[in-house]
C-alpha cells in the first residue's frame, strides 16, 4: 500500500509513504475493518476477499463498512465474499460503530485523514482495548514527529485533535446479521 514496515527489537513500525495505494487482500479476517478504512483512503481500487464470515460478527461488518464508507462520500460495495473499494473523495460526518469495536477503530482511522469525522460510541472499543479512547487522545495530543504528516493523512497537513471527535454511546441500530446473499445497505 506504499508504506515502509520494519520490525526491530520486537517493535513493528509502519511509516506511510506519499500516498496509500490500493491493493487486493485475501482473508484479512479481524483486520478487515482496519484494512477497509485504509483502502477508503487509497488512490487506487482495492478488493478484500475471503471475509464473508464477517457478516456474522457483532454486526454485519461488510454491510456496515459499505454503509459508513459511502456515508463519508466513498465508493464501496459488497461482493459475495468481501468488498470492493474504489477511490473517492471523502468528507466529514458521523461514523456509526454499531456497538462493534472493530467498526469504531476503523472510523477513528478515517478520522486521522478526513477532517470532521466523528466516531459514535468509541467506548465499544473496551471489548478489546479498554483504554483506547485515552490512548487515542494521547496520541493525537502528541502530534506527528517533526517534519512528518500523519501516516495515513491525505487531506490534512498535520495532526489535529479537532479532526477526530468522540461521541457518547447513542446505540444506533446496525445492519442486522444475515445468512442470505450479500446486499448493500443504504
Amino acid at each position: 500500500m506504499g508504506a515502509t514496515v520494519t520490525l526491530a527489537d520486537g517493535t513493528l513500525t509502519v511509516t506511510g509513504g506519499p500516498e496509500i495505494k490500493g491493493a487486493d487482500f485475501d482473508e484479512t479476517s479481524e483486520l478487515a475493518p482496519t484494512v477497509a478504512a485504509l483502502c477508503a483512503l487509497a488512490t487506487g481500487p482495492s478488493r478484500l476477499s475471503g471475509i464473508a464470515h464477517l457478516r456474522g460478527h457483532e454486526t454485519d461488518r461488510l454491510a456496515a463498512l459499505v454503509a459508513e464508507i459511502n456515508r463519508l462520500g466513498g465508493d464501496a460495495e459488497e461482493t459475495s465474499d468481501g468488498l470492493i473499494i474504489r477511490p473517492a473523495p471523502l468528507h466529514g460526518g458521523v461514523v456509526r460503530s454499531y456497538a462493534d469495536h472493530r467498526m469504531a477503530t476503523a472510523g477513528a482511522i478515517l478520522g486521522l485523514a478526513v477532517p470532521g469525522v466523528e466516531v459514535e460510541d468509541i467506548a465499544t472499543t473496551a471489548k478489546t482495548m479498554p483504554d483506547f479512547p485515552q490512548l487515542w487522545e494521547s496520541m493525537l495530543a502528541q502530534g506527528a514527529p517533526a517534519g512528518r504528516t500523519p501516516p495515513v493523512a491525505r487531506s490534512t497537513d498535520s495532526w489535529d485533535e479537532s479532526d477526530v471527535r468522540i461521541r457518547p454511546n447513542k446505540k444506533a441500530p446496525g445492519p442486522a446479521r444475515r445468512t442470505g446473499p450479500a446486499t448493500t445497505t443504504p
